[in-house]
């Protein structure tokens, strides 16, 4: 049994678990006035054909990624998915920004527009801040590892107050490649010389989070805001067990909370609060 206190290493997933976030892509309203603003640059959808190729584009090249790298877990960078709907969308012209640098921010402002008009809420869990905070003051490494677009990520860690707590930040867009790849956790240790045994991975998906931890033979805090039954969360440690190793899935233990997290940190340092970054 770990005590969270014990390691060196903190690598955290990001929505779900540090930050609770709500968005909503089936929305008819949000396809719509994306035709909107494809028609003002000259590419002519009805939103069914937008939404259905924006998919189709996002297999493509998640199909190529995999061809090139051989992941079982590609991740797709959005910007490119946008800026190809705009040079291949029907119309008998098209407004395309004129240099390499011009695409690229249109792709970004593109991104982030659909991004904050999908958006429902987006706001930092209870005593996130004040966790990754405690940890800081108290010499730990913290890293973010996410399943993300680093497009609208980045801003959105921003957003909520985050961004200078990290040592690292590793977005899967950036890399190629998504959880549960093992690669995507296991070139973040190497970049960093982490140890196995000073390593802790917290997360609340089951399989992207504690199963690529165990993939790298890593601890983990499973965090509970997915509110899954007793029966799930028993049959999926002993899913683990069975794929890697019954020691590999003991290394997993449950939390309810990133709140409950930081109580249990204060509660093995009994000393007075030594956060310079905030108390939400």
């Amino acid at each position: 049994m770990w005590h969270f206190s014990q390691f060196q290493n903190y690598v955290f997933d990001l929505y779900g678990t540090l930050v609770s976030i709500r968005t909503d892509e089936n929305q008819p309203a949000l396809w719509k006035w994306l035709c909107d603003y494809y028609q003002a640059f000259g590419s002519h959808y009805t939103p069914a054909m937008l939404r259905r190729q924006y998919h189709q584009i996002i297999l493509k090249e998640e199909t190529a990624i995999r061809k090139e790298t051989g992941c079982e877990y590609p991740e797709v960078q959005l910007e490119h998915v946008f800026l190809r709907l705009l040079e291949e969308g029907p119309g008998a012209f098209g407004i395309l920004p004129e240099t390499q640098s011009a695409r690229k921010a249109w792709a970004a402002a593109t991104a982030n527009a659909f991004r904050i008009s999908s958006r429902l809420w987006l706001r930092p869990y209870p005593g996130a801040k004040k966790l990754l905070g405690r940890l800081k003051a108290q010499g730990k490494r913290i890293y973010l590892l996410s399943n993300a677009q680093s497009v609208f990520s980045l801003p959105e860690i921003a957003q909520c107050g985050l961004m200078e707590l990290f040592d690292d930040i590793w977005i899967s867009s950036d890399h190629g490649m998504k959880k549960p790849e093992p690669l995507f956790l296991s070139s973040l240790m190497d970049a960093h010389r982490m140890a196995v045994s000073e390593t802790i991975m917290i997360g609340n998906d089951p399989v992207s989070d504690m199963g690529i931890a165990v993939a790298c033979g890593i601890s983990g805090a499973w965090i509970q805001s997915d509110h899954q039954t007793k029966k799930q969360r028993r049959e999926f440690i002993q899913s683990l067990a069975e794929i890697y190793s019954t020691e590999g899935a003991a290394r997993i233990q449950e939390r309810s909370s990133i709140q409950a997290l930081y109580a249990e940190l204060c509660a093995d340092y009994p000393m007075q609060d030594l956060l310079l970054y905030g108390n939400s």
